[in-house]
This record gives C-alpha cells, sequence and structure tokens, in this order.
C-alpha cells in the first residue's frame, strides 16, 4: 500500500504539471516553509511493587511543513526529550533516557479537499484510540476521504502501517517476517462551534506477525505470552477486532463548557473475559476570563489483558489494568502556556507475578505551539 500511495503521488503530482499553467504562478505566492514549536516540563513519580521512579522530562516539540506544490507538501514533527531522575523497572517499554523522538514525518499529497494521501511514519493516534496504540509514528500508507456538509464531516480512512518502537525499530530478529498493522474506520464529526462539536469514529484493526521482541515486553506488561525459549516468545492471541471514540464538548454558556469522552476498543480474537477495554471521561472548562481557563477531568478506565498490544499501549494505560485518574489545568491564555497535575491509580484485574498496584503523580507545564 505504501508503494501504491507514493506512485499516485508521483503520478498524479506529474499530470497536474502537465496540464495546469496556473500551478507555478501559485506556487510561487505560497509561503514555501512555515513551522511552530512549543516545549514542556513535567515532574512524575510512579511507584509499584516492581517500580520506582521519579523524574523531569523536558521536551522541545517542533510542527513544520513544506509545501512543494499546491497540493503536495512535507509534514515533519520531531521530538527532543532530556531525562533527569531516577528508575528502577522491569520493563523498557517508556524507559527513562534522553532521545530524539519523531511524532510524524510524511509526505502529503492533497489533490482535492476531499481527498489525501500520506505515505511516511505517520502519527498512530490519528486513525486509533489512545486505548490501543499510544501517541508514536510507524511507517505506513494511509489514504482519507472526508466530505464537508455544512457543519458536518464524515468520511473513511484506510491504512497498512508496520508496528514499530518509538525509535522505529521493528524489534524483528533474524528471519522474523515483517510486522504490520491494517486498519480502516469510518468519521463523522458535527462542530457547529469553536467550543461545540461532536466527534465520532469506529474502524477495525489488524495485527500480523509481531515480534518476539514485542511479546517479550508485552509479557511484562500484561498480555498473555507463551516462552518458547530463552530468547524466543509468541502472544497467545492474535490481535483483531473493532475500535471506536466520542467526544462531545458543550457550550452551557458563554463562561462554562462541558466534555464528555469514551473509547472502547474489543479484540474478537481472544476470549469475552480478557478483550475488552474502554474508557469514559468527563469535565468541565471554565472560563474565568478572557486571559484565564481553568479545567478539571475525571476519567474512568478498564483494560482487559487481551483487548491491546500491550507494548504499543504501556504508556497510556497497559492491558490487564482497571482505574480512575483525576487532574486539573489553568490555561493562561495570553501568556501562552499550561499548568497542571494530575493523580492516577490502577489496579491488576487478573493476578499475575510482573505487575500490581500502581500510582502515577504528575505536574507538567506545557507551552502554547509559537510560530518560529
Amino acid at each position: 500500500m505504501t508503494a501504491l500511495c507514493l506512485t499516485l503521488i508521483l503520478v498524479g503530482q506529474a499530470w497536474a504539471q502537465g496540464t495546469s499553467v496556473t500551478t507555478v504562478s501559485n506556487d510561487s505566492e505560497t509561503k514555501k516553509f512555515s513551522a511552530e514549536w512549543r516545549m514542556s516540563m513535567k515532574g512524575q513519580s510512579q511507584e509499584d511493587e516492581q517500580t520506582q521512579a521519579k523524574y523531569v522530562d523536558l521536551r522541545l516539540e517542533l510542527k513544520s511543513k513544506y509545501v512543494l506544490t499546491n497540493s503536495l507538501y512535507i509534514d515533519f514533527q520531531p521530538g527532543f526529550r532530556v531525562v533527569s531522575g531516577q528508575s528502577q523497572t522491569i520493563d523498557g517499554a517508556d524507559s527513562m533516557k534522553n532521545a530524539i523522538l519523531l511524532n510524524q514525518a510524511g509526505l502529503m499529497y492533497k489533490p482535492a479537499n476531499f481527498f489525501q494521501l500520506a505515505a511516511g511514519a505517520l502519527d498512530q493516534r490519528y486513525n486509533h484510540t489512545s486505548l490501543l496504540i499510544d501517541s508514536m509514528a510507524f511507517p505506513s500508507a494511509r489514504m482519507q476521504s472526508l466530505f464537508r456538509m455544512g457543519s458536518m464531516v464524515s468520511g473513511f480512512v484506510v491504512e497498512s502501517a508496520i508496528p514499530t518502537s518509538t525509535s522505529l525499530s521493528t524489534n524483528t530478529q533474524e528471519k522474523e517476517p515483517t510486522p504490520s498493522l491494517n486498519s480502516a474506520s469510518v468519521r463523522m464529526n458535527f462542530i457547529p462551534s469553536k467550543n461545540g462539536f461532536w466527534k465520532n469514529k469506529i474502524g477495525y484493526f489488524a495485527y500480523s506477525n509481531l515480534p518476539s521482541a514485542v511479546a517479550q515486553q508485552s509479557m511484562l506488561l500484561g498480555n498473555e505470552v507463551n516462552t518458547i525459549s530463552d530468547a524466543h516468545y509468541e502472544f497467545v492471541n492474535k490481535y483483531a477486532g473493532v475500535e471506536a471514540g466520542t467526544e462531545i464538548s458543550v457550550p452551557v454558556s458563554t463562561l462554562l463548557d462541558l466534555t464528555l469522552e469514551a473509547e472502547y476498543v474489543k479484540n474478537t480474537q481472544a476470549a469475552d473475559n480478557v478483550n475488552t477495554a474502554y474508557s469514559v471521561k468527563g469535565g468541565t472548562r471554565i472560563h474565568v476570563s478572557s486571559a484565564l481557563d481553568f479545567s478539571v477531568m475525571a476519567k474512568y478506565f478498564s483494560v482487559a489483558p487481551e483487548a491491546a498490544v500491550a507494548y504499543f499501549n504501556a504508556r497510556g494505560y497497559e492491558t490487564n489494568r482497571i482505574g480512575y485518574e483525576v487532574g486539573s489545568f489553568f490555561s493562561f491564555l495570553k501568556q501562552g502556556f499550561d499548568l497542571g497535575a494530575s493523580y492516577k491509580e490502577s489496579e491488576v484485574m487478573f493476578s499475575n507475578t510482573v505487575q500490581s498496584r500502581e500510582k502515577f503523580i504528575m505536574i507538567k507545564l506545557e507551552t502554547f505551539y509559537a510560530n518560529i
């Protein structure tokens, strides 16, 4: 699918250049390069029977866009992470280390307002729920068609990706086939105003050929895994099924907005008592003044052991977990930053030797995106 998308992009671009006389003149008037950046600082404490971590995480994230023609552009979003503190943990899904991250790096071809092809390292949260996958980029090809009718936007997204780690390594050993994640989703969004909207998506996903190294890490995070040898592991279940998400924001008055968000994942390849995950989040945003917003939220989640591949959702949930999260944030609109704190606690659904009750305390300061 990646080859097909790239071929269509190049063929379509060659056709556009050969048939449009105005492309060159319009292109010269378009701003070729634009970029914006933000910084965040997070202090976090994590504790359970196997893990004890206290550290400060400083990040710089960039969003940049380079326009090649009217319908073709490059989307490049790198990140830089510096960590200081101490950590003792048995798993390395999100180990404490300095890193250069890649949120997205793709070639985007948009010949019409309702149609887009993309290829490269693409952010997986665009097409998947947080229960299934953390915010990370997978090498992939994506096709989407979204139609707008007044305040309604609807359509579909199809994607084929290669599941990797945050370093873009597939973790495959010698002779292991390349893993894949194929998915399709339908979107229906209603956006009548800036603060009022209703966004919905429902889709299908299917992993295949997940490597031994991913199985080994997932065993430490809640999945059921068979140990073939000291260096070879395999998942007991396959991972394919359905996922859905909805998000609602309702302006109650000029001073208050109410929000509700829910997500659902079901792995149809596993038994019914261990294959489902869901989360429900409610909150409110108070417009204290033209320069200050105050937000509070509460979330409840339940992620069964075989609902998702634990290695890919470990930073947000892991599997075999049930718990809650509460938090509050101040948004300083004129100064351009958010400041807040959150607390998360989760219990193990089914007892095992590698998981236990855990607690997270986090304080975070994050700037808004600013133009470079």
